[in-house]
């Protein structure tokens, strides 16, 4: 499970095997606003806390933690571009981000150029401070600025060929996004500023270009592309309103309650307004679970005989060992993976191979604290057992080309990453590898922070399938955990550009120490 860290091309690396890592930005979610925000998830301890409008008192029930979430900051007025990563994480909310890589991820032709562009324009401080003042009714007629940003795009494509580059609604979006004014307006904005562009062309490139270029004029006598054409401009006028919050001020996001307890006595922060699941939700893209894969035993004791139970002979390193669980607690944390027994096995939920699957069923008291130095946190509300298992890490399961086409983005915002899925896999299986992005659509493992004296240890687990793509994450204590206590995970970074709070005498950051 590698990291996908925005400063180094290390790999991070948490126990009990060698191939899993654990994110480690997330959490800097909140403060930037998604991608992202208020600091954490599976969450950086070195995250700072900077202060919104709204205060957060102690909650014990659910709590609507949308208000005024983007909150307005002095920071937008400021030009300097070295403020920018500050300004970022108070502008950027984990919605917004993730609202945009949406848009961007419909914009499948792009080129990896075109792609960063458009996200460096769109976090740029210039088109912050644009986007702020539309808010605040400081502008309403189009400006030079914004008419120059879109021949900028127009210029991007005509230089490029067909066969690398077309042009669609999804891109008139995103850049209707970026300087806040609604798609149709963009689009009239393109056409006409494309027209004055192609009259200008010298002759000889315009027919160089005119069979490459989808912005020339088509050819008239060629049906089709007339018809095309027309549908083409008909799909302009169709705006995605699931993204129109990125453009439109008057689109407020939907209101969700938090489903846990949430505690900030340290300052005004509020968690960031996120998608709070249980189990994992699929991305569109990617591709069903193999299955040649599956697996299922026929024991007719109720898995009582380890030794034939033919879920436990699936991984060379679970043979001859036995379920890795005794009396409902993880047993052997050195086991590779964990595969449980699952629907289409003979035995019933009492199964000895299905911890993880009862335990998920029975609600823990967990709650989201702001901590002194690390942003957001989380904590037990009750005692739990070494070897019991906590919680499941869950998000958004994508497949390496969303993942590629998100780290443009996350990478710019310097923010949340996400988890490889790769237990098991080599170099050459890379394509295969799916990433579990829990920086919009998570659980609240989103706010673990690290430690180098952890108390949640990662094994990764299957039970419908054996397919190695679709690994899952279970989170066990390492040892008893005292009510109150912070749940934390190390995070094994080996860089010095981490600063570690733990505060822990097995710390291996010595300059914290």
């Amino acid at each position: 499970m590698n990291e996908r860290n925005n400063k180094s091309n290390k790999e991070y690396r948490i126990e009990p095997y060698s191939k899993h890592i654990i994110i480690n930005k997330i959490q800097t979610q909140t403060q930037i606003g998604i991608e992202i925000y208020n600091n954490n998830s599976i969450a950086s301890s070195s995250s700072k806390t900077t202060n919104n409008n709204d205060k957060v008192a102690v909650q014990t029930t659910y709590t609507d933690y949308t208000k005024n979430e983007q909150s307005n900051t002095s920071l937008l007025g400021q030009n300097n571009t070295n403020q920018f990563k500050k300004c970022s994480k108070d502008y950027f909310t984990p919605r917004q981000i993730y609202l945009w890589v949406k848009v961007l991820e419909l914009i499948v032709h792009l080129s990896k150029d075109l792609n960063e562009k458009l996200n460096n324009d769109f976090i740029s401080i210039k088109w912050i401070n644009h986007r702020d003042k539309i808010r605040k009714g400081l502008i309403s007629n189009i400006t030079e600025d914004e008419k120059i940003l879109i021949q900028s795009y127009i210029s991007e494509i005509h230089s490029a060929s067909f066969k690398e580059i077309s042009f669609s609604w999804e891109l008139i979006q995103a850049i209707g996004a970026i300087i806040f004014r609604h798609p149709n307006q963009v689009y009239h904005l393109w056409e006409e500023i494309k027209d004055k562009i192609v009259m200008n062309l010298d002759p000889e490139d315009e027919k160089k270009n005119c069979a490459k270029v989808i912005i020339n004029k088509p050819i008239l006598n060629s049906i089709m592309m007339v018809k095309n054409k027309l549908n083409e401009l008909q799909s302009f006028k169709a705006v995605d309103e699931r993204f129109a919050e990125l453009w439109n001020s008057k689109i407020q996001p939907p209101k969700h309650k938090c489903p846990y307890d949430i505690m900030n006595i340290m300052d005004d922060d509020m968690i960031p307004q996120l998608e709070f699941i249980k189990d994992n939700i699929i991305h569109p893209n990617v591709k069903a679970p193999n299955l040649l894969e599956n697996f299922a035993c026929a024991c007719a004791d109720n898995c009582q005989k380890t030794s034939v139970c033919q879920c436990m002979l699936i991984d060379n390193d679970s043979q001859g060992e036995g379920f890795p669980f005794e009396n409902d607690m993880l047993s052997r944390s050195d086991i590779g993976a964990i595969y449980e027994c699952n629907s289409r096995c003979n035995c019933d939920m009492t199964c000895p191979n299905r911890v993880i699957q009862r335990n998920k069923k029975i609600p823990k008291k967990f709650q989201i604290f702001k901590t002194k130095e690390k942003g957001w946190g989380v904590r037990s509300l009750q005692f739990i057992k070494e070897g019991e298992f906590v919680m499941e890490h869950v998000g958004e399961v994508i497949d390496a080309r969303i993942a590629s086409l998100r780290a443009v983005c996350y990478d710019k915002l310097d923010t949340m990453s996400y988890f490889d899925l790769d237990y098991d896999f080599d170099k050459k299986e890379r394509r295969q590898v799916l990433s579990l992005d829990s920086n919009y659509w998570c659980g609240i493992s989103r706010f673990l922070n690290h430690s180098c004296n952890a108390n949640l240890v990662t094994i990764p687990f299957f039970v419908e399938n054996k397919d190695k793509r679709w690994q899952r994450i279970a989170f066990f204590a390492q040892r008893d955990i005292k009510a109150f206590s912070e749940l934390t995970l190390d995070y094994k970074i080996e860089t010095d550009e981490f600063d570690c709070y733990c505060r822990s005498q097995y710390c291996r950051y010595a300059k914290n120490n």
